[in-house]
């Protein structure tokens, strides 16, 4: 059957289900996977668990998931968990009570001190967005502090942070603008960040992250189940399937090495 025939009969039942399927399979090819136990990110935590990792940022911590394993995999860190929302905040705090290594504040990040309007998925609040993503579950507005990852570490007194992991649907950008000293100082080592369909609506591309990192010594990469996938750029990737990529500092040959499963 040609490409041709196919497009001419893509309204026949056979021929849409046939797609679908393959839609699904290169969806699961490219690990468009939210749990966090089987998409890489708690390989990622594994692997760095063998380097002397001390200060880990978990940005857009939600209720504590991945800061909780975060803290199992490094004993010897500090973990600061963000989380904007307040009602959130509040199921964070009780999840991670008892963390002595887990320091919780409810403030985001963004690239500079403000405050910014979400939409709160109550029923969802992993969805909670300053973007208006058109989701089925209802959502309220509400107004909330942000303010510089640096002029967090200049209160706090923290001059290197070994693991940024950043998921703030859409806004990891500006998180990252929020660091700017911090980066052109080499004080930040490895960092997890998002990228799906939400990109469409903040127009930072997976392109702006290859450049942003690239242009600062970085590899970036996809991270799958058991290794990071470290490549340069191509137009193919921009296919909006996330859920996360890593980027990592070229100078940390061993983490590059043991993150790439070599």
């Amino acid at each position: 059957m040609t490409g041709n025939h196919i497009a001419r009969h893509r309204r026949q039942f056979l021929v849409r289900k046939t797609a679908g399927l393959f839609r699904y399979f290169l969806s699961r090819y490219d690990n468009l996977e939210y749990r966090q136990e089987l998409n890489g990110e708690f390989f990622v935590l594994k692997t760095l668990s063998r380097f002397p990792i001390k200060t880990v940022f978990d940005v857009g911590a939600n209720i504590g998931d991945w800061s909780r394993a975060a803290a199992s995999m490094f004993p010897a860190a500090d973990i600061h968990s963000f989380e904007i929302s307040e009602e959130t905040f509040r199921e964070l705090t009780a999840t991670t009570r008892g963390i002595d290594a887990v320091r919780c504040v409810n403030v985001g990040l963004a690239e500079r001190d403000s405050t910014v309007r979400l939409h709160y998925y109550e029923q969802n609040s992993t969805l909670t967005t300053v973007f208006d993503y058109p989701h089925q579950t209802p959502s309220r507005e509400v107004d909330a502090a942000v303010r510089t990852g640096s002029g967090y570490c200049k209160d706090a007194g923290i001059e290197h942070i070994d693991l940024l992991k950043i998921d703030v649907e859409g806004m990891d950008h500006l998180v990252l603008e929020g660091f700017a000293d911090m980066f052109a100082r080499d004080a930040i080592d490895v960092v997890q960040f998002e990228y799906g369909k939400v990109n469409i609506l903040s127009r930072f591309l997976l392109r702006d992250f290859h450049q942003w990192f690239e242009s600062r010594g970085f590899a970036v990469g996809k991270i799958y189940p058991t290794y990071v996938d470290f490549r340069s750029y191509s137009l193919d990737d921009e296919n909006f399937l996330g859920p996360n990529f890593l980027s990592c500092r070229r100078v940390k040959v061993d983490y590059l090495q043991a993150l790439s499963g070599l």
